[in-house]
């Protein structure tokens, strides 16, 4: 039964995340789930031993497997959290220095603005006119 190695799994999961695609990851880990299953499945039934010491191995592995599994959807869920941190904090950074180029908010379209106050998650930012977006962005 081949198992991926860490490296390996950090490959597939740079591979599927340049995609971009949170979907493609989804499905990766899924794939992960299906294939350690499916091989403590075969390994079950082709085993040579007595039943009680196949399933107090499988056990054994099973717990194991799931340790490794649980460490690496933890390590990519961590992996996920600093990309998305990252981009972010990139973002606001761009945002910022946006808003200190920008000496009047009123020299910017209702699009602009409205963008800049969904970005910076301001409430109630969907139903502001102009005047109300501009001093939202101004506090």
């Amino acid at each position: 039964m081949a198992i991926l190695n860490k490296k390996e799994i950090q490959n597939l999961i740079r591979q599927y995340s340049k995609k971009n695609d949170t979907m493609q990851i989804d499905k990766l880990i899924l794939v992960a789930i299906t294939s350690a299953a499916g091989g403590a499945l075969l390994g079950m039934l082709f085993a040579p031993d007595k039943g009680t010491n196949t399933r107090k191995k499988m056990a054994k592995k099973r717990d194991k497997y799931l340790k490794q599994i649980k460490k690496s959807t933890e390590e990519l869920s961590q992996q996920l959290k600093n990309e998305t941190d990252t981009i972010f904090g990139k973002f606001k950074n761009r945002l910022q220095n946006f808003k200190h180029e920008v000496e009047d908010y009123s020299e910017l379209t209702y699009k602009e603005l409205y963008d800049m106050a969904k970005e910076l998650k301001i409430k109630g930012y969907s139903q502001m006119k102009k005047s109300e977006l501009i001093q939202a962005l101004d506090n």
